[in-house]
């Protein structure tokens, strides 16, 4: 997508800037009592890019449901968003999203219905696009071993409880 930007007094400048554009699904985060149950997040489920089999169709449906003039915030609506596009835009050889992601989106919606959920439509300029989020990098704590994902290790009761060298 190419946009044209604007300065500070509101007049176009002449050189065109690469865009690209996401579907995004976010939560406004929550607190119960001070205490912060969740930070807010947002995710980008989808980028909006020329490549995608049925782009005009998809770009029509998001338009006909107001998706580019305001957030969608009602949780029945960001389901049926979900599984409209899932159901109706198949990729010819794959779907938007594969099991995983799919489970991960309705995870994601369970989770923080409580929060308060929307899905929006973002630009972002490319030249600063990192895409999606990489994976969390896990770190540990100076002085305890690493565990590898997948390796099992017993929990050391005796420490637990309290009682060491029992």
């Amino acid at each position: 997508m190419l946009a044209s930007k604007q300065s500070s007094n509101g007049h176009a400048r002449t050189r065109d800037v690469e865009e690209n554009a996401y579907l995004v699904l976010g939560c406004y985060g929550r607190k119960e009592d001070g205490f912060v149950l969740c930070p807010s997040t947002e995710n980008r489920i989808l980028q909006l890019q020329e490549s995608l089999v049925y782009f005009n169709e998809i770009m029509d449906y998001l338009d006909a449901i107001g998706l580019f003039d305001r957030p969608m915030m009602d949780i029945n609506a960001i389901r049926h968003l979900v599984y409209n596009l899932q159901d109706r835009y198949d990729q010819k050889v794959k779907r938007l999203w594969n099991e995983r992601e799919l489970n991960c989106l309705e995870r994601f919606i369970q989770m923080h219905k409580p929060c308060g959920l929307y899905a929006r439509i973002i630009v972002v300029p490319a030249e600063v696009d990192e895409g999606p989020e990489p994976e969390e990098k896990s770190m540990s704590v100076k002085g305890t071993p690493v565990i590898e994902r997948g390796e099992r290790r017993p929990p050391q009761l005796k420490l637990i409880r309290g009682r060491a060298g029992r």
